[in-house]
C-alpha cells in the first residue's frame, strides 16, 4: 500500500524544524567555536524546544499515514474511513500531541527568558522584578495548559473514547484550545514588552539601536501567525468541530515559526562578521577616546554606570565590568563573548539614561 503524498502541513512542518535545526546548530557553533564559551542555560533549553517540535511533528506523520488529514476529516474524526480501532488510536494520539506541542511553545518562552535574565543589569531592580514577574507567569501557564490537558476530561480514557455517552464533549476541548491559546498569546505579548523596558533608556548609535529594534521586532511575526491561528480556528468552527487538518497546519506553523524565531536574536554576532570593517573603525576610536569610562554593554553592568568615582573626579571602573574596549569589541570582531558567558545578546556602547542623569548631576 502506497503512502498518502504528503501535505501541507507536513511540508511546512519539517522545512521549518529543518530551518530551526539549522539555526541551533547555527548558535551551539558559535557558542562553542567561535566564542569559545561553554553553553548555557538557553542554549539547552532551545536544544530542547526542538527536540520536542520534532516530537510533535512526528504525530503528523502517523496521522498523514493513517488519513486522518484528509479535509473531510474532522477533530471528532467525524468523515475518517477507518476501523474503530484506528479511531481510538488516532485519538489517543491527538491526546498525546498536545503535551509536546505545549512544551515547545513554553521551552521557547523559556529560552528567550533566559536570555533576558542573563541580559538585564542588575542595578535595573524593578525591570529584574517584572522579568521575574513574566517568568512566573509562563511557569504556571505552561502548568494551567498541561493540566486542562490531563485533567479537563475524567477519567482520561474519556479522551479516545467512541462511545457518545462517554466521550469527551467537543465544548471541552474547545475550551482548552482557547484557553491555551490565550496564555500562550499573552505570554508571547509581555516577552515581546520586555526589550522595550531597556533599549529606549539606552544611549548608542542609531545605527546599533534600528538593528536592536529589528532583532527584537521580529517576535512580531511570531505574534502575527499566532493570532491569525486562533482566527483561522475560531472562523472555521462549526458547533466546536473543525478539520483536522487545518488544526494542525496552523499549529505546526504557530510552533515552529516561534521555535526559529527565538533563536534569531543569539545570531546577531554573524552580521557583525560582515561589518568587521566597520567595528574596527569604531574599535579605534573607542581606543583614542581614553578617557572614556569603559564597559562592553548592559550585559556585563552589575551596578550604575560611573556609580564609583575616583578621588580625581574620574569616573572608576567597576570590577564587575568587562574589561574589553569602550564599544564592547576587542580587536576581533568574532572576539564577541569570549571573556565572559554572561549573556547571548549583545547591545554594545550603552550606557543608561538614568546613569548619564547621575553624571550630569555630579558635574552640576
Amino acid at each position: 500500500m502506497a503512502l498518502p503524498a504528503p501535505g501541507p502541513a507536513a511540508v511546512s512542518q519539517w522545512i521549518l524544524i529543518t530551518i530551526a535545526a539549522a539555526v541551533v546548530a547555527a548558535r551551539v557553533y558559535l557558542r562553542l567555536k567561535i566564542q569559545k564559551r561553554k553553553i548555557l542555560s538557553s542554549d539547552i533549553l532551545m536544544c530542547a524546544a526542538w527536540v520536542a517540535a520534532v516530537a510533535t511533528a512526528s504525530f503528523d506523520i502517523k496521522f498523514a499515514q493513517m488519513g486522518a488529514l484528509e479535509p473531510k476529516v474532522k477533530t471528532t474524526l467525524d468523515g475518517y474511513n477507518g476501523s474503530a480501532e484506528e479511531v481510538i488510536l488516532i485519538l489517543k494520539l491527538f491526546w498525546v500531541s498536545s503535551i509536546p506541542f505545549f512544551t515547545t511553545f513554553y521551552l521557547c518562552k523559556a529560552a528567550l527568558l533566559a536570555v533576558f535574565l542573563q541580559v538585564f543589569p542588575k542595578f535595573m531592580r524593578k525591570r529584574r522584578i517584572f522579568l521575574w514577574c513574566i517568568i512566573g507567569y509562563v511557569a504556571v501557564s505552561y502548568i494551567v495548559s498541561l493540566l486542562m490537558v490531563l485533567c479537563i476530561c475524567l477519567p482520561i480514557e474519556t479522551n479516545w473514547s467512541i462511545d457518545p455517552d462517554t466521550t469527551c464533549p467537543p465544548a471541552k476541548v474547545a475550551f482548552v484550545f482557547r484557553l491555551g491559546w490565550a496564555l500562550h498569546f499573552t505570554g508571547d505579548i509581555l516577552i515581546f514588552a520586555l526589550p522595550w523596558l531597556i533599549v529606549p533608556g539606552l544611549q548608542m548609535k542609531w545605527k546599533l539601536k534600528m538593528g536592536v529594534y529589528c532583532t527584537f521586532l521580529l517576535g512580531t511575526i511570531n505574534i502575527i501567525f499566532c493570532l491569525v491561528r486562533f482566527i483561522t480556528i475560531q472562523t472555521n468552527t462549526v458547533n466546536n468541530v473543525i478539520p483536522l487538518s487545518l488544526v494542525e497546519l496552523w499549529s505546526s506553523l504557530d510552533c515552529n515559526i516561534g521555535l526559529v524565531i527565538a533563536c534569531l536574536p543569539s545570531l546577531r554576532p554573524y552580521l557583525r562578521g560582515r561589518k568587521g570593517s566597520d567595528y574596527y573603525n569604531s574599535n579605534s576610536y573607542s581606543k583614542s577616546a581614553s578617557a572614556r569610562p569603559g564597559g562592553d554593554g548592559f550585559k556585563m553592568i552589575s551596578e550604575p554606570f560611573g556609580a564609583q568615582a575616583s578621588t580625581s573626579g574620574a569616573p572608576k571602573r567597576s570590577p564587575h565590568i568587562s574589561s574589553s574596549n569602550s564599544n564592547g569589541f576587542d580587536d576581533d570582531p568574532w572576539e564577541d563573548g569570549k571573556k565572559s558567558n554572561a549573556s547571548d545578546i549583545e547591545l554594545v556602547a550603552v550606557k543608561p539614561l538614568e546613569t548619564l542623569a547621575m553624571e550630569s548631576g555630579r558635574r552640576g
